[in-house]
């Protein structure tokens, strides 16, 4: 398999479709290595804490 955001083939690839206040059922499948699937769930986590910030 190979991951979708850095090319890399790798043995297991993740992604995910449905979550509270996230739904990417309808999207374009994005399939990421383990590495590039916690940086951008690294990244939707400092979205959202943003977001909550601002009044």
């Amino acid at each position: 398999m190979r991951c979708d955001t850095c090319k890399k083939e790798v043995d297991e690839v993740m992604r995910v479709v449905v979550n509270k206040g996230y739904d990417r059922a309808l999207a374009r499948p994005m399939y990421n290595c383990r590495e590039c699937f916690e940086k951008k769930e690294q990244t939707k986590r400092y979205n959202q804490a943003q977001t909550k910030d601002k009044p």
